[in-house]
């Protein structure tokens, strides 16, 4: 009676130690729910990049949160010398730069292989710092070696003549017609000098650059301001034809504030000319009829200023 007793005992603990085995097989191998990814990072077997140190935008497919595609794409990472990228350099860079406590998505092999493009436009990019478009046209065959000057490039040159060394102590030269062009607000219309521009004057499209002019890339950076000649359709919107739009016309009211120590006075007066805020501008007093210099300070207020 004992014996089968101890046996219905043992038999019990086997199928208990069976369930709860199969419990823990169970939890190991079912699938934890996986968060969505802040960053996806894309990579594929090579790549080759137009500058060192690149920034990691031009060698991935970055995708995600904007702000983090935006700072993740300016890291910048260097060559390796032997040309081989890993994750853990990619990890590391983003790091020391300020990128971490992220859900991070990395889609590469182990190692990718790294090279600078020596393509001639890749090789004017480099020299210049330009990050648009330039096309680079060689006046003839292109030497052996590798381009050793001029040591820069100012953009919208249109032309350049690069020394190439191939190792044995000769060089070469290699005559390269340039023709450079970027993403720049133009104006969609016709602007007449003095016209405050608004978003139906402007639009961004390609352009072509013969000289490094400072040009607008977003609508945002010319709203408001004034052209100070005009303009004709299609043609790029210069940032030093610009000039910020008065605050204050000649003729409008205003408040002439005068602040000195404990006390503030106020009069009205008149605007006798135009000014941006910060701009000396001259109104007159309208109660004692006087002329007198004051800073335009916001629309419709002038402050004069005291020692």
């Amino acid at each position: 009676m004992k014996g089968k007793k101890k046996e219905m005992r043992d038999a019990l603990r086997s199928r208990l130690f069976f369930h709860l085995l199969a419990a823990v097989f169970l939890l190991a191998f079912t699938a934890a729910p996986v968060s969505a990814a802040d960053l996806v990072l894309e990579m594929g077997a090579t790549a080759a990049v137009t500058s060192d140190p690149f920034p990691l935008s031009e060698a991935a497919l970055l995708t995600g949160d904007p702000d983090l595609v935006r700072k993740a794409g300016s890291v910048k990472i260097t060559v390796p010398r032997n040309g081989i990228l890993t994750r853990d350099a990619i990890l590391a860079a983003m790091t020391n730069q300020g990128i971490g406590g992220i859900r991070l998505k990395l889609i590469m092999p182990p190692e990718v292989s790294v090279s600078l493009d020596e393509s001639l436009s890749a090789v004017i990019k480099r020299l210049s710092g330009w990050k648009w478009q330039v096309e680079a046209e060689p006046i003839g065959p292109v030497p052996p070696g590798i381009p050793a000057g001029p040591p820069s490039v100012a953009p919208g040159t249109g032309s350049v003549t690069l020394k190439y060394d191939d190792g044995s102590g000769t060089e070469r030269s290699l005559a390269v017609r340039l023709a450079w062009s970027r993403p720049a607000v133009v104006a969609a219309r016709p602007v007449e000098r003095g016209k405050v521009l608004d978003r139906d004057d402007v639009t961004v499209r390609t352009v072509r650059v013969l000289r490094s002019t400072p040009l607008a890339s977003s609508v945002e950076e010319v709203l408001g301001a004034v052209v100070r000649r005009n303009l004709s359709a299609g043609e790029p919107v210069a940032l030093n034809l610009l000039s910020s739009a008065p605050i204050i016309q000649r003729g409008d009211p205003v408040i002439i504030s005068v602040r000195k120590t404990g006390f503030r006075i106020e009069v009205r007066g008149e605007a006798l000319d135009a000014g941006c805020e910060g701009d000396t501008i001259r109104v007159r007093n309208l109660q004692s009829r006087k002329v007198i210099q004051a800073v335009a300070t916001a629309p419709g207020h002038v402050e004069v200023q005291t020692e």
